[in-house]
């Protein structure tokens, strides 16, 4: 599903990753990427998850919710060892 990406609710300022819109955007964008989806949730109440390979050659995992026809960031960090394994690299 494609969605408007809403960075609004999303504080990139104090990031000492420097994790950009387009970093972010290229992950949601990649077909490789692995998104969780919570299960028993309509779509516009549940959190999703996305992990995946940026641009900038890091994983990421991101946070969002769809209320609406956008998907809204909610949080994105560079992605530890552990999550690496348990959101990216699971079968």
């Amino acid at each position: 599903m494609n969605f408007e990406l809403d960075f609004s609710q999303l504080n990139l300022v104090s990031d000492p990753d420097k994790i950009t819109q387009i970093e972010i955007r290229s992950v949601i964008e990649d077909e490789d990427s692995r998104f969780e989806w919570m299960e028993g949730f309509p779509i516009n109440e549940a959190y999703h998850t996305v992990c995946g390979y940026s641009n900038k050659k890091r994983i990421l995992l991101i946070a969002s919710n769809i209320p609406s026809s956008k998907r809204v960031i909610l949080e994105v960090k560079v992605a530890s060892k552990g999550e690496i394994k348990s959101y990216y690299c699971k079968k």
